[in-house]
């Protein structure tokens, strides 16, 4: 007798216990579906189109997803290097831009001046200027002239981006700088450009 009340009881407890488990399941997916009604996965897919270039520089141009690579090359002053890409968004969230990198052209060194020892940067030769071709009023940019911080990028959108790299005109050099210019036979660069993005 006493075995079958301790049989009984792990019965109920078993019960009870399978109850209190199914609730608590139940709970769960009921939240998770509250938060995620479709309960689809978050996808992120943020990625620069393929570039065109105007063709007028000697470059070479590889785009890997969110970063750009440019290889170009300069013979004559005031010659430029401009480009077309978009920054797409095609995953499921909105997102900001967090981040654009790009290189710093004081960081690299051209060459040393043979008459007065100094050294020359990219910085001191090229303008390097990224910024939106036109205004997109969808993701509430006005501003075309930069593409900065907190830039907005709603899902399944793209803004239209334009980059542009070009040497000085000879005015806006020294003697010292178009003597070295003369002596390397031109400016070789490699540059990149990566969008860093966060969601809203």
């Amino acid at each position: 007798m006493k075995h079958k009340n301790e049989k009984r009881t792990i019965a109920y407890m078993l019960c009870i216990s399978i109850l209190l488990l199914t609730l608590g399941l139940y709970t769960a997916f009921a939240s998770v579906s509250l938060a995620n009604p479709t309960n689809s996965a978050i996808t992120y897919d943020v990625y620069f189109s393929s570039v065109g270039t105007n063709n007028k520089t000697k470059s070479n141009v590889i785009v890997t997803n969110n970063r750009i690579d440019i290889d170009v090359s300069f013979k004559e002053y005031g010659e430029e290097f401009v480009a077309a890409t978009s920054l797409n968004n095609d995953g499921n969230v909105n997102l900001k831009i967090d981040k654009l990198i790009k290189t710093d052209l004081e960081d690299i060194e051209v060459g040393k001046s043979i008459k007065t020892d100094k050294v020359y940067t990219l910085a001191d030769y090229l303008a390097y200027r990224v910024y939106y071709t036109y205004d997109n009023e969808e993701n509430n940019i006005n501003a075309i002239n930069n593409v900065v911080e907190n830039d907005l990028l709603k899902s399944k959108t793209a803004n239209n981006i334009t980059i542009k790299v070009a040497l000085k005109n000879e005015e806006q050099l020294t003697q010292d700088q178009k003597d070295l210019f003369e002596d390397l036979g031109g400016i070789d660069a490699s540059l990149f450009l990566e969008a860093l993005c966060l969601e809203v």
